[in-house]
């Protein structure tokens, strides 16, 4: 009951608060989708917004590929440049990703109103050598989650929320490559960051074109009200206490970027725990 009231407080605070939302579309070479940041105004959440609205503004997005998508769990992109498969040389993917000073985490478990549910983005973390997550090293890398991902709630931090999932869900019914065989991207056995790599219908990797703050009001206003409706999705999976469903039948990832998504939870399955062990930044 405390969980359900959370969760209607979020949405009141959402439908007061929308004007104040900061939205961030990314234009991919499959589609564009847009991001509402701290949707329910979270004094907690604000470095995660600020922290998101720098990295879109030093153009740091731009050229960047999305580096998994691993069905079942979530997509996870914003940390990588491509190494060979590259878009259109216009578009400079030579400069590093640059990286700003971590944001300390703050777990959604700890802040009632968002979890990791269907639609909702969380910073990707590092590992902590223990088996956990270094909850205060979130730079630019992040997930998408496609599934009721709610046991992620004690080391991720929900900031965001993706008003309409076509694009991501376009993107999760392309084939996969494994990229940890190739030398030229570096990454050996088991690193998940490259395992699931989407692949367009030309051989190309899915890129981030570019990012920017929208300032078009109707945009806002659509994407805001886009966003109300992914949030009340989330809620009502807690009210009969079951998983959120897709919102749309095409296929789900799991996360893991630049950094490492570790989450040792005991009680999850081997498939699942297998997964979050290695999602990250």
């Amino acid at each position: 009951m405390l969980r359900r009231l959370s969760y209607v407080f979020a949405l009141a605070a959402l439908l007061v608060n929308s004007a104040a939302a900061q939205v961030i579309r990314f234009e991919t070479s499959v589609g564009e989708f847009d991001m509402v940041l701290n949707p329910t105004d979270n004094p907690f959440l604000l470095a995660h917004a600020d922290n998101m609205v720098r990295y879109v503004e030093n153009n740091s997005y731009n050229s960047s590929w999305i580096n998994r998508a691993d069905t079942g769990f979530v997509l996870q992109m914003g940390g990588f440049y491509s190494h060979t498969r590259r878009p259109p040389l216009t578009i400079d993917s030579t400069r590093p990703m640059a990286t700003f000073d971590p944001v300390q985490g703050e777990p959604a478990a700890e802040n009632p109103g968002l979890s990791n549910t269907v639609g909702t983005v969380s910073l990707a973390l590092p590992g902590d050598g223990m088996g956990g997550t270094n909850q205060d090293a979130g730079t630019s890398s992040f997930f998408v989650n496609l599934t009721s991902n709610t046991f992620l709630d004690a080391d991720f931090t929900v900031f965001a929320a993706i008003p309409d999932m076509t694009v991501v869900n376009q993107i999760m019914a392309l084939m996969t490559v494994d990229r940890t065989t190739d030398p030229i991207f570096g990454a050996g056995p088991g690193n998940l960051g490259f395992t699931d790599v989407p692949l367009q219908d030309n051989g190309h990797q899915v890129f981030i074109k570019r990012a920017f703050v929208l300032q078009d009001t109707t945009a806002i206003a659509r994407a805001m009200a886009g966003v109300e409706s992914t949030m009340a999705l989330s809620a009502a999976s807690f009210d009969d206490g079951s998983d959120v469903a897709p919102l749309s039948a095409a296929p789900l990832p799991e996360p893991s970027t630049g950094i490492l998504l570790l989450v040792g939870l005991a009680a999850l399955s081997m498939r699942r725990r297998s997964r979050t062990n290695r999602c990250g930044q």
